[in-house]
């Protein structure tokens, strides 16, 4: 051996030829008895083939070998082999014991793989340098397999050479604290045991670099009892000190936000029960007082650094702590997915997730198994959870602290025991799956008072009419828009972005009968909108209807033509014989989502709808007995009514026949009012029925002024000679007739008339006021005529008062100068200028 075969190496030597041969030469012959004979080997064969196998050294050479050593790194020089280093790679020597020739680093096998074998240099043609280094903490090993090198003679190793292993240390040491019989680094004793545990070792190359010396507390505590545990773990033993300085009296705690500036230079920040979690207690002292049962106060334990190993001076908190946890929860306000929360504590718990956050049932569900599976541990007082609702809502979620909340002190937030260490947080998410819920919108309006209402007046007096608008219930909205439309095409300014749930429209007169639509807009946080419309009606007016106000002015109405109508109710004392004790009457609009008749059902060509309907009742009255109707005026004005072929007719509902009837025919006759004045477009009518009312356009054409033309005279058709008779015929009486007139007038004899007898008509014998007034003044006329005629002996008596005549004998002795006057001037002969007639009577 060993056997040439065609992946072996090539024979360089005669012996290896000749080795080669004979070996070949022998297994032929074994081949050549065996096939022959069917039997095992000769014996001479077999002697020779044991002979060549035990005798290998007088045809094999001598092979290389290497030797790998180190006792230094790249800027340490030990004095010692190399074991293990810091940070530093190592430096190595190889050396073989022979020339080789063609070796280079890449015959080397190294592991771990991420491990490098760096600067490779020859210095001889046997001795080789190179440094190893890795790049995370590992055990570096390197070796050459067999056949990796050869020397001069082109004679390989055959076996592994230049194994070379050193631990490496790509990091500095870390190191953590932890207090006998807690958590972590809290203690609620005085007395303290702590362990310093390094993360490797801190013997370098069979020297320790750690010991107590180099771990300090501030402010200053004995450290007693050191010792090593292991070349990685340290313990010793410190006691808190307590201070009894009475400026550290817990009456002097001030209470500051944990950025503050420290009141003095000795004053300490810490938690207590005397302030709020988010607050720090602040006392002019550097250790903790017993004067204070809940606190939380610091401690700074240094452990100084270790160059040799790379490692900094490490700082840790040391807290003396009897005061329990606080939590908060971390939540966005506004979600449209699922979201992530965040629980957070104060202190490091000893179980953090012992306390999970509840949903309020009032909210949407959430899904478990997404919650289950999605929580995420973010720090030693924080982690995180993934919440999807599966339905719109609001989502309240809160964690409360229990006696399973218990921090690394062993303080539990058991309020049972202690009341103080309650704790808790909650927030509101407002999770949008999609638009807002709709909710629910209420109205309230307000108007001035009038004296005849019923309804008491409360609060302060109402000038200006107002509607107050509210809304609730719209989930995940945050801004709203309202507008209110009315009419045909009225509406009011549209009011954005409102957040209140609650809108004044100051200045807002509302009309009976009219529907008024408000439109209300809901949007959520991401634009999401939803529209809700509701119709607002006038409330319902209760009036005083004993009659003590006749005249009562309604709220007003809104014509066809969209104006103002005035309404005023005429109701006379007793005007109904069954009333309700109060003698209230109620007018209200119709509410058509409420069942009432809608009169626009029953248009017709000559019957049109409009926006005055109504409802009069009498609330608490089943049955109502009219005595006297209610007269009803309406004032349309000029701008009001303007079709001058239709005129306002009121109906009412007739609810058993289901029909729209004419209103003033629910009064009996002789109490039946209706009038239309269409210069002043003011409708009037009388009602004696209580129900829905509606105004409707009645058709009435105005009357034509001008005459119509005659019918034309139809052609005679029949014969002439029936006129020709029936003038004959006609002639003939007229004639008949006369003559017989004319005869029983000659025979007749005269009667004679009552002047010739001597009676006087009646209105001669009893004159009227007028005839003896009249007279009166014609005497008094005929006086001042006689007076003024000179030689009068008239004149005498009444330039002398009529002295020596009596009134009787002046008035006969007048009339007589009267009688002779109008003889002497007659009638029709002409006047003397200036002349007076005193013949005609005056009048009044």
């Amino acid at each position: 051996r060993p056997l040439w075969h065609p992946t072996a190496a090539a024979p360089d030597t005669s012996a290896d030829v000749v080795t080669i041969f004979m070996v070949t030469i022998v297994s032929r012959h074994c081949e050549l008895v065996a096939s022959a004979s069917a039997q095992r080997p000769s014996l001479p064969a077999l002697l020779l083939f044991l002979l060549l196998a035990l005798q290998p050294s007088w045809h094999v050479a001598a092979q290389p070998t290497g030797v790998v050593t180190s006792n230094s790194t790249q800027s340490v020089l030990y004095g010692v082999p190399v074991k293990s280093s810091y940070l530093e790679p190592v430096n190595c020597t190889l050396e073989f014991d022979r020339e080789v020739v063609g070796f280079n680093a890449s015959a080397f096998v190294i592991t771990p793989p991420d491990a490098q074998i760096l600067n490779f240099e020859q210095l001889a043609p046997s001795i080789y340098t190179f440094q190893l280094a890795a790049k995370v903490n590992a055990n570096i090993s390197v070796h050459l397999p067999p056949n990796a090198v050869r020397d001069t003679s082109r004679v390989g190793n055959n076996v592994t050479t230049a194994r070379f292993t050193v631990e490496y240390f790509a990091y500095p040491p870390a190191v953590s604290l932890r207090l006998y019989g807690f958590s972590g680094n809290r203690t609620n004793q005085a007395k303290n045991q702590a362990y310093l545990n390094f993360n490797s070792t801190t013997k370098l190359n069979g020297s320790t670099l750690f010991d107590g010396s180099m771990v300090s507390i501030s402010p200053a505590l004995a450290i007693s009892n050191f010792e090593q545990v292991n070349d990685k773990m340290y313990r010793f033993n410190f006691e808190i000190k307590f201070t009894n300085a009475s400026s550290a009296n817990p009456d002097n705690v001030q209470c500051l936000s944990p950025s503050a500036k420290l009141p003095t230079k000795n004053s300490t920040m810490f938690r207590c029960s005397k302030c709020p979690h988010s607050q720090r207690c602040t006392l002019p002292t550097t250790y903790p007082t017993l004067a204070l049962d809940h606190q939380e106060f610091p401690f700074a334990l240094v452990v100084h650094g270790i160059p040799a190993l790379g490692m900094n001076e490490t700082k840790f908190e040391v807290f003396f702590d009897t005061l329990w946890a606080a939590v908060a929860l971390e939540a966005p306000a506004y979600a449209q997915g699922p979201f992530f929360i965040t629980v957070v504590w104060s202190e490091p718990m000893e179980d953090l997730t012992a306390i999970m956050p509840v949903f309020d049932p009032s909210g949407p569900a959430v899904d478990q198994d997404l919650l289950q599976y999605n929580l995420t541990v973010l720090s030693p007082t924080s982690f995180r959870m993934l919440i999807s609702p599966v339905e719109t809502g609001i989502l309240i979620i809160s964690i409360n602290g229990s006696k399973q909340s218990i921090d690394l002190a062993g303080n539990a937030n058991d309020f049972r025991a202690n009341t103080l260490s309650r704790t808790g947080a909650s927030k509101v998410v407002v999770y949008s799956g999609g638009p807002p819920l709709q909710g629910s919108v209420g109205f309230q309006y307000k108007s001035p008072a009038v004296p005849y209402s019923y309804q008491p007046i409360l609060g302060p007096m109402i000038i200006s009419p107002s509607l107050i608008v509210s809304w609730r219930g719209f989930i995940t909205a945050t801004q709203y828009d309202l507008w209110v439309t009315w009419g045909q095409n009225l509406t009011s300014p549209v009011l954005q972005n409102l957040t209140s749930g609650t809108y004044e429209l100051g200045g807002f007169e509302a009309y009976l009968g009219l529907e008024y639509m408000v439109h209300l807009v809901a949007r959520n946080f991401w634009g999401q909108e939803l529209l809700l419309t509701k119709v607002f009606l006038y409330p319902r007016l209760d009036v005083v209807a004993d009659g003590t106000q006749k005249a009562l002015s309604l709220p007003k109405m809104m014509s066809q033509l969209q104006t103002p109508v005035a309404v005023i109710a005429f109701i006379v004392p007793k005007s109904f014989l069954f009333m309700n004790p109060l003698q209230v009457l109620s007018f209200r609009s119709i509410d058509r989502q409420a069942g009432d008749s809608e009169p626009c059902n029953f248009n017709t060509q000559q019957l049109r709808c409009t926006f005055l309907n109504f409802h009069i009742e009498a609330p608490a009255t089943k049955f109502l007995v009219f005595r006297e109707p209610i007269r009803l005026q309406f004032t349309f004005g000029l701008q009001g009514w303007q079709d001058m072929y239709f005129r306002p007719q009121l109906r009412y509902w007739e609810v058993f026949h289901e029909e729209w009837r004419v209103a003033s025919e629910s009064c009996p006759s002789d109490k039946k009012f209706e009038r239309w004045n269409d210069l002043h477009r003011i409708y009037t009518v009388s009602v004696c029925h209580l129900t829905q009312f509606g105004m409707f356009e009645f058709y009435s054409p105005p009357v034509p002024t001008t005459t119509t033309a005659p019918a034309e005279r139809p052609e005679f058709t029949g014969s002439p000679m029936f006129f020709v008779g029936f003038a004959g015929i006609v002639a003939c009486i007229l004639f008949c007739c006369t003559v017989i007139y004319l005869c029983k007038r000659r025979r007749s004899a005269r009667k004679p008339a009552f002047e010739e007898l001597g009676i006087r008509p009646t209105t001669e014998r009893f004159p009227s006021r007028r005839q003896v007034v009249g007279k009166q003044r014609q005497k008094e006329d005929s006086r001042e005529l006689l007076a003024a005629l000179p030689g009068s002996p008239t004149s005498s008596w009444v330039n002398h008062g009529g002295d020596g005549l009596s009134p009787r004998d002046s008035e006969e002795g007048l009339e007589v100068m009267l009688a002779a006057l109008e003889d002497a001037v007659p009638v029709d002969s002409p006047r003397p200028p200036g002349s007076v007639d005193v013949s005609g009577s005056h009048s009044d």
